[in-house]
């Protein structure tokens, strides 16, 4: 064999090393969609605002638990201005509990007009942003 069919084959190995680390990155970098409810037995518990008027920019913490033992189909992007907690909880990442806050920020808000505005939410930051904002939608 010669030298440079030889260079040939391990240069195509290397690249082949390569495009498949990248392909594996990507594969477990990419959230993970949960298509049915999870059950969990949270204690319910008030709403607390940390607000001094209406600020767009008001942290808010809302904790609520209720049992989902249903399993719900859910076509995403899901619309955060009309879905249920439910629908919600398919996303990973978000929980009863975070559902809950996005709905009661909902709310108060009188509808979303950025997908952006969950970052609002008390325990949604920029971390959890990027991992649920392919799922939603305005």
């Amino acid at each position: 064999m010669s030298d440079s069919k030889r260079q040939s084959l391990i240069m195509t190995g290397i690249g082949l090393i390569i495009l498949s680390a990248v392909f594996i990155y990507f594969s477990f970098s990419q959230p993970r969609v949960l298509l049915s409810s999870e059950s969990t037995a949270e204690a319910v518990s008030s709403v607390s605002y940390e607000s001094q008027s209406t600020e767009m920019d008001t942290q808010y913490d809302v904790k609520s638990g209720e049992s989902a033992d249903e399993n719900i189909g859910v076509s995403f992007p899901i619309n955060i201005n009309t879905c249920t907690a439910q629908e919600l909880t398919a996303v990973e990442g978000i929980g009863e509990s975070r559902a809950e806050s996005i709905i009661q920020y909902r709310e108060y808000l009188g509808g979303y007009t950025s997908v952006d505005q969950i970052k609002n939410i008390k325990g949604i930051g920029e971390g959890l942003y990027e991992k649920v904002f392919p799922y939603l939608t305005v």
